[in-house]
């Protein structure tokens, strides 16, 4: 089988999911915007073919290239990325060359917060109310309706880019004289972001699960550059895997990473806040594998190319966190001294790529314990401010 696997230098990780692939009889080759000499080591390894092309990111270029690849190396069966930059790109190429997954339509519909609204409600899964920012008048009888604060967000794509909250009619009024197309409107919904995350096979039955909890929205990070972390739990709260499972099920997804959000709300219900359809961003493919002592990249390779399963089994041994520091930011433990005081707590130390800097802080450490409790305390030994 032959895969075509987009930007496989960026984010930092990519290429694992290649390897992967490759190390399993798939014949990979690749197409990004990064020259090779700027690529992880071990990136042009994993492919059989790579095309630096830095217009990629113009369709028909790309098309193009894919064309010309498929003349030289035969037909492709899968295009992949995971990642939610190329997400369309995917959908379009499958389209036009005739290859099965997700196409434009499907990965449009999947990206759309009321679509996803749509497919929750037919789920039974409890998600806030919305609407498209049409008219003033109709935002305003939103809010008058629901009260404040509000939370104005794209209606399509993830993360907290152009996002921001609104609580005063003084807020909405300024806010409604920007230019709010493809923006949609919800309540603010007051709670701590938990995720329901994995993969599914070609039957959509789910082969792989975990939860991670966030201290803080990645709104409210990025805004007040705030020193974020988040962390895996070892179990699942039965009532938020039912509810991921009963959201899967409505979106029917094959072969493919989930990476569904909630809110846990004080009194301990849960809100759906989006759905992806790649596995969750910055390092935690490998907070997955550190967790549960296998490799993801294989599982997903063994997924994607319908390979059997025969006795994969796996157990959450440890919780997994990640810690961001930034440079700008003075901590009482220096980071040269982190490593004997943590000791085996500290799995990974990685920089962080500028583009998600914002959100993720410069440099991250990857941190695992059996125990909650010893996890966290580890969180605040990276993260704690000099006094």
């Amino acid at each position: 089988m032959r895969i075509l696997y987009l930007s496989p230098g960026f984010p930092p990780g990519s290429h694992l999911f290649c390897a992967a692939a490759r190390a399993r009889g798939a014949s990979v080759v690749g197409v990004g915007d990064m020259p090779e000499s700027d690529m992880p080591p071990g990136a042009r390894d994993a492919l059989d073919r790579y095309v630096f092309e830095p217009r990629m990111g113009e369709y028909d270029v790309l098309l193009g290239i894919v064309r010309t690849l498929v003349a030289e190396h035969g037909p492709i069966d899968f295009v992949e990325s995971n990642g939610e930059h190329w997400l369309e790109v995917e959908g379009r190429l499958r389209d036009d060359l005739g290859i099965a997954g997700l196409g434009a339509s499907d990965v449009r519909r999947l990206r759309s917060k009321l679509a996803m609204a749509e497919a929750f409600q037919r789920a039974g899964v409890p998600h806030p109310p919305g609407i498209r920012c049409g008219s003033p008048d109709a935002v305003r009888a939103f809010a008058a309706e629901h009260g404040f604060p509000l939370v104005f967000k794209p209606d399509s794509g993830s993360g907290a880019s152009h996002t921001f909250r609104v609580s005063s009619a003084a807020e909405l009024d300024a806010a409604l004289r920007q230019p709010l197309d493809g923006h949609v409107v919800q309540p603010f919904v007051e709670g701590v972001i938990t995720t329901f995350d994995g993969l599914v096979d070609q039957a959509g039955r789910v082969v792989f699960c975990t939860s991670h909890t966030y201290d803080r929205g990645i709104m409210e990070v990025r805004t007040g550059t705030l020193d974020g972390y988040y962390y895996s739990r070892r179990d699942i709260p039965a009532a938020l895997e039912r509810l991921g499972r009963q959201a899967l099920a409505a979106f029917e997804l094959r072969r493919r990473f989930f990476h569904l959000e909630f809110f846990e709300r004080p009194d301990g219900s849960y809100v759906a806040l989006e759905m992806n359809v790649r596995p969750p961003g910055g390092f935690t493919t490998d907070m997955m594998s550190i967790a549960c002592g296998f490799d993801v990249y294989d599982l997903w390779a063994a997924v994607l190319l319908g390979q059997p399963l025969d006795g994969f089994a796996y157990e959450r041994r440890f919780h997994t966190a990640h810690a961001g520091r930034r440079h700008d930011r003075a901590y009482e433990v220096a980071a040269e001294a982190l490593p004997g005081l943590l000791g085996e707590t500290l799995a990974l130390v990685r920089p962080i790529p500028a583009a998600f800097a914002v959100t993720m802080g410069d440099t991250m450490y990857l941190l695992r314990h059996r125990e909650l409790e010893r996890l966290l305390a580890a969180i605040h030994t990276v993260q704690q401010p000099r006094r």
